[in-house]
């Protein structure tokens, strides 16, 4: 089997579960029988793609959810930033740019929250008056 249809067959059973819906659950919503979907889920069969969207659409999830990897998504902050000493230097400093950015604008979106704030106290002074 190919590596989308394993990670198409992963996410299959880990979104049902997080959802805590049954394969025969699934196989209703989608308008087909359950021993279809089991064998959907365990890679004995490729679906169509309309069969894909009607289990995405059972499932409450997006297509693309179905064929993403878990894999970043699943990991800690910690696991995260251990991951970022492995890129090159060229990403670091991407990666280092962008978190700057960000840093900055939650900084100045403070500055504006506290700016706002004065500023409506300064205008119910003047409404008490």
């Amino acid at each position: 089997m190919s590596d989308i249809q394993e990670l198409f067959s992963n996410n299959l059973k880990a979104i049902r579960k997080e959802k805590g819906l049954s394969q025969q659950s699934i196989a209703d919503l989608s308008g087909m029988i359950a021993s279809t979907y089991n064998r959907i889920e365990n890679m004995k069969v490729s679906p169509s793609i309309d069969t894909v969207e009607k289990i995405a659409n059972a499932m409450d999830v997006t297509v693309s959810d179905l064929f993403q990897s878990r894999e970043l998504s699943d990991k800690s902050l910690v696991q995260k930033l251990e991951m970022i000493n492995e890129l090159s230097d060229y990403n670091r400093n991407v990666l280092e740019i962008m978190m700057d950015t960000v840093l900055e604008k939650d900084k100045l979106e403070k500055t504006q929250e506290i700016k706002m704030k004065k500023r409506l106290i300064e205008l119910e002074n003047v409404r008490k008056k």
